[in-house]
């Protein structure tokens, strides 16, 4: 099916599925910032999973293709359905110029929702993959001054658990600790939270070597 008329049929079965009043109240949440249809996560899933459920996500090109055509429709759940299918691709599928792909959707219509998603999944993953072109992708990242481009540095290790590259976060947190920020702040002891899991006594390591206070510290402490 051409990429258009795919689109119109996912408009279609999101229409059929709209809820106007709780659209609002979705909307209101994400601080008026995008429109929504009021489908709820579990609904929308659904639906796209049926949608999609004959779309080659092997192609790279027609990947991208709908997922920046999906990332260009105003109700939100457009972007959350490319999500859907970030997160249902294949790791082979993978290749090392995705992260031009992943910059783009960082940097654009740009909120909490999307950008933790695909800087603890896609771009986490990315990076396992592909680690020297990960590497020189934080180290442009981190002096970026982009909020979301920096909060995905703090945060795209949150799944590697035991794996987590200490000395890289201890010197990002070092970096952003003086940023006033909130969603920096809060990315700072989310990664720090995360890592406490798995390695309390890197935290507190870390806890004593960087001051931390407000949001950044209540996060970093919650499981010590």
């Amino acid at each position: 099916m051409h990429k258009m008329s795919l689109i119109e049929k996912l408009e279609q079965l999101f229409i059929a599925a709209a809820n106007p009043e709780k659209g609002i109240a979705m909307s209101n949440y994400m601080k008026g910032l995008f429109p929504f249809y009021g489908i709820g996560s579990v609904e929308r899933k659904a639906i796209v999973r049926e949608w999609s459920a004959d779309i080659d996500l092997n192609n790279r090109n027609e990947f991208w293709e709908l997922i920046k055509e999906l990332w260009s429709r105003d109700q939100r759940e457009y972007q959350y359905a490319a999500l859907d299918l970030l997160l249902k691709r294949k790791t082979l599928s993978y290749h090392s110029e995705d992260h031009y792909e992943l910059e783009w959707l960082i940097r654009n219509r740009s909120w909490w929702d999307t950008v933790d998603l695909i800087a603890s999944n896609n771009l986490g993953k990315y990076i396992r993959l592909f680690p020297e072109q990960g590497k020189e992708l934080i180290e442009e990242w981190r002096h970026s001054g982009h909020l979301w481009l920096q909060r995905s540095c703090l945060i795209f290790q949150l799944k590697y658990g035991n794996d987590t590259d200490r000395e890289l976060l201890t010197n990002l947190i070092k970096e952003f600790v003086s940023q006033k920020e909130f969603f920096i702040q809060k990315a700072i002891g989310w990664s720090l939270r995360q890592l406490s899991k798995t390695d309390p006594e890197s935290v507190k390591r870390i806890l004593k070597e960087i001051p931390l206070k407000g949001v950044a510290l209540r996060e970093a402490t919650k499981y010590l």
